[in-house]
């Protein structure tokens, strides 16, 4: 086997693209792009991505941006109502304007509990 490179890859990149791998080119392998690049590619050794195409761990992260999301929207309810009425009256907070607070403890601790699983199922690689 010849140690002479007679194989060419072309690749298409934008200006910046370009200007970065240059940069990194540069400060790594003395401006050589091709260097460059082979280096990148042979000796990269991270692990491949969890599958994409995992049905259970998508429906889980759509579940969990709902709830967030839901959270969030009553959380922002709450405040606003609890600031409008501050407006109209400035010494009438109770603690009980402060209860649907509590409210959203369950909604947290759900979120957490899926976001652990997603985090342990994506480290796992199932």
């Amino acid at each position: 086997m010849s140690d002479k490179k007679s194989i060419t890859i072309k690749i298409r990149v934008d200006s910046q693209t370009h200007a970065e791998m240059q940069s990194r080119a540069d400060r790594y392998t003395d401006g050589n792009l091709s260097a460059f690049v082979r280096c990148a590619t042979l000796k990269y050794e991270e692990q491949p991505m969890a599958d994409r195409d995992n049905p259970r761990m998508i429906a889980l992260i759509k579940s969990a941006i709902k709830l967030i999301e839901r959270t969030g929207t009553n959380t922002n309810q709450v405040a606003k109502h609890i600031n409008e009425q501050q407006k109209m009256n400035p010494y009438s907070l109770r603690a009980a304007d402060l209860l649907p607070f509590g409210q959203f403890c369950e909604g947290t601790d759900k979120i957490q509990q899926m976001l652990t699983y997603l985090y342990n199922m994506i480290i796992s690689g199932k």
